[in-house]
């Protein structure tokens, strides 16, 4: 079942915002090679081609800008992401307040992170927003879990992502 077919919402109405690193792109791989190969997952531009059809899609990433920038040229992905909402910052957790703000009572948010702290502080921050922890990546088994926080969504793969969209 695509997600068109699973989402009620209208586009302008629901944010995905997702990390780069470990969510979209191989960062093991990219370090492996001595910053040489820029390989994303197999599954992603498949779904963000999906994805864009039924919601706007942005980043929100930590990172040096131009490295972070080159990541998704060098992959053919950037055109995916619209500028207005994309957010590439030193800091995530310095920043996340700041960013999500902006979309407070405007949009259904959604964030998609590996970054396990940083969805916690988004949930902190406003309650209603939904986040999903993509469990893959160097750091994935290796993050402290919380007994304050529980993501709405866990999963390995982009692909999982139609089933948790079609229950919103």
């Amino acid at each position: 079942m695509s997600i068109a077919c699973v989402l009620i919402m209208k586009k302008s109405d629901v944010v995905i915002l997702f990390d780069i690193d470990n969510t979209l792109f191989n960062t093991e791989k990219l370090k492996q090679t001595d910053l040489t190969t820029f390989e994303l997952y197999d599954e992603v531009k498949e779904m963000l081609s999906e994805l864009a059809n039924v919601a706007t899609l942005g980043i929100f990433s930590q990172g040096q800008i131009a490295f972070q920038n080159k990541k998704l040229l060098e992959t053919n992905i950037h055109h995916y992401f619209s500028e207005e909402h994309k957010y590439i910052v030193d800091d995530k957790l310095e920043t996340i307040k700041g960013v999500l703000s902006q979309y407070k009572n405007k949009a259904k948010i959604i964030v998609i992170d590996d970054f396990l702290e940083g969805l916690r502080f988004a949930k902190r921050h406003d309650p209603s927003i939904f986040t999903i922890w993509m469990k893959r990546g160097e750091y994935a088994h290796l993050q402290k879990e919380y007994s304050d926080f529980v993501p709405d969504a866990v999963i390995e793969n982009l692909n999982d992502i139609v089933s948790i969209i079609a229950q919103l």
